[in-house]
């Protein structure tokens, strides 16, 4: 296995990172991630009690629930799920083959790159969402806003390294992967992360919930029905959302190294 040289990788990572923030996907992501913050905007407006709104209540549906059930993971399938098809269609995959940089570490410096803009993207507006809503109930909730920022931005970092790990490995096998991947959200992170099974430990969302009861103890999630004397810690929850990312992104590499694509043409052939 070859080692590339670093302004190779270097160079690839740039367009890998160009070829992601251009085009409609940067644009309905940044659309759909204002979606929160507006919410939350619009019901602590048309409260008849506003002062009386808690932060922690705003926060938990925002951005607990519709930011990291929805959004964050929609994110990271649209952002990694395409790191090859995006170049198969765009019939540019055989010029970076051409690259000084072997498959494999092709492979990983494309998913780098969706992991970076997924989580500036998720850190961004998780945070600027959780300073709206103190702003709107003038009130920063148990943590202070700072530390609440901190904690907040670096949760969905981990939980986008695994989602790009697994969704670039969903990429790779389904032709239909953002269809199956959209089905994967909602069945296996929503309906099976929300019963307490043994099953839901499989789940990304089960370590996000625990990162969040630990690091921001919101009074709502006792509807997660997570005990935190049995859950692991913190510190468990992240390393096994990483290593997850890796191992997917091992995965990932293997396939993309050990397989042919077919391009298209301009006849459609």
């Amino acid at each position: 296995m070859s080692i590339p040289s670093l302004r190779a990788l270097a160079a690839a990572l740039v367009l890998s990172l160009r070829q992601q923030v251009r085009g409609w996907r940067l644009i309905v992501l940044g659309l759909l991630f204002l979606i929160p913050g507006a919410l939350a905007t619009m019901v602590s407006l048309t409260m008849p009690h506003r002062r009386t709104l808690e932060a922690q209540e705003l926060a938990m549906a925002f951005i607990y629930v519709l930011m990291a059930h929805a959004l964050a993971p929609l994110a990271a399938l649209l952002c990694a799920a395409g790191v090859v098809r995006d170049d198969v269609e765009d019939q540019t995959l055989t010029y970076l083959l051409l690259r000084p940089v072997p498959r494999w570490a092709l492979y990983a410096i494309k998913l780098l790159a969706s992991m970076i803009i997924t989580i500036l993207l998720t850190a961004f507006f998780s945070v600027a969402t959780l300073a709206l809503i103190a702003r709107l109930t003038g009130d920063s909730g148990n943590v202070p806003l700072t530390a609440q920022a901190i904690r907040v931005a670096a949760i969905f970092s981990v939980t986008q390294v695994a989602y790009c790990g697994l969704f670039g490995v969903l990429g790779l096998l389904m032709r239909r992967s953002l269809l199956v991947g959209v089905a994967y959200i909602i069945i296996f992170e929503g309906l099976l992360a929300s019963f307490d099974t043994l099953a839901r430990k499989l789940t990304v969302m089960y370590y996000f919930r625990v990162l969040v009861l630990r690091g921001l103890n919101p009074s709502q999630g006792k509807s997660w029905k997570i005990d935190l004397a049995t859950a692991p810690s913190a510190a468990h929850c992240a390393w096994t959302l990483l290593i997850a990312g890796l191992v997917f992104a091992v995965i990932g590499a293997i396939i993309f190294a050990s397989r042919e694509f077919r391009m298209k043409t301009p006849e459609g052939e």
